[in-house]
């Protein structure tokens, strides 16, 4: 064999060998790669989920954000309203302050000044027995009352109560007091008399004006009286 071939058959043993070296090599990285490849693509989905409840979790926590928000502002809405409230409700117990001093004041003064009502003038309306309602008659006699002191200042309606002799104390007393209350009422809500002008007094049957011991007596008996007083210092700034 010559030199020549002798070569020739060594590089194709060699070039046979790196061949198959190099297939070996290959399998050999394959097998090593592609369980790294799995794990890979396992951490990707692992991740990938991962990912997905992250968002998720930050969606929910998003909504729970904005959910506490609104109701933040719905108590601070309230919590204002509140407050509004507060203020005005304050600012009536001011108003009614202002008013109760208001009318305090009007009243000492009033007070002060009783020694300056005189009486001028007298009225008397009659009831049937055992009955507190006002007649007719003695609606007209209110009437005419009540047209003289229309626009007036300065004075005030004393109105007493009285019954016969007949029944008990306790009863006549209170049914004088209802008869006394009715001509009030009557004033008050027919001729706009105000409530702080009238004195009440029911008297049952003290002061008696006749013998109960007629019929026509006891009727004259059963009467309630109105005073009407004015104020001389009152009556003397009007005259200037």
């Amino acid at each position: 064999m010559s030199k020549k071939n002798c070569l020739m058959i060594c590089m194709v043993a060699a070039l046979s060998l790196f061949v198959e070296m190099g297939c070996a090599t290959k399998k050999y990285v394959k097998q090593q790669i592609d369980p790294v490849s799995g794990r890979v693509d396992e951490l990707t989905e692992v991740s990938k989920r991962n990912e997905n409840s992250i968002k998720d979790v930050d969606s929910r926590a998003q909504s729970g954000i904005q959910s506490v928000q609104a109701k933040a502002t719905e108590v601070d809405g309230k919590a204002m309203a509140a407050d509004q409230k507060a203020l005005e409700a304050q600012q009536m117990a001011k108003n009614a302050e202002g008013k109760i001093s208001g009318v305090e004041t009007s009243l000492n003064q009033k007070i002060s000044n009783i020694d300056s009502y005189k009486p001028v003038e007298n009225a008397s309306v009659t009831f049937k027995t055992n009955v507190a309602e006002l007649s007719d008659e003695a609606k007209a006699s209110l009437d005419q009352l009540a047209g003289k002191v229309k626009d007036s200042k300065g004075y005030v309606l004393e109105i007493q109560g009285f019954t016969d002799s007949r029944g008990a104390d306790s009863y006549n007393l209170v049914l004088s007091q209802k008869r006394s209350e009715n001509v009030v009422r009557y004033l008050s809500q027919q001729h706009q008399i105000p409530l702080f002008r009238m004195f009440i007094l029911g008297l049952g049957e003290a002061k008696q004006v006749e013998d109960n011991k007629t019929k026509e007596g006891r009727a004259a008996n059963r009467r309630v009286e109105i005073t009407l007083l004015k104020s001389e210092i009152e009556s003397m700034s009007s005259s200037k």
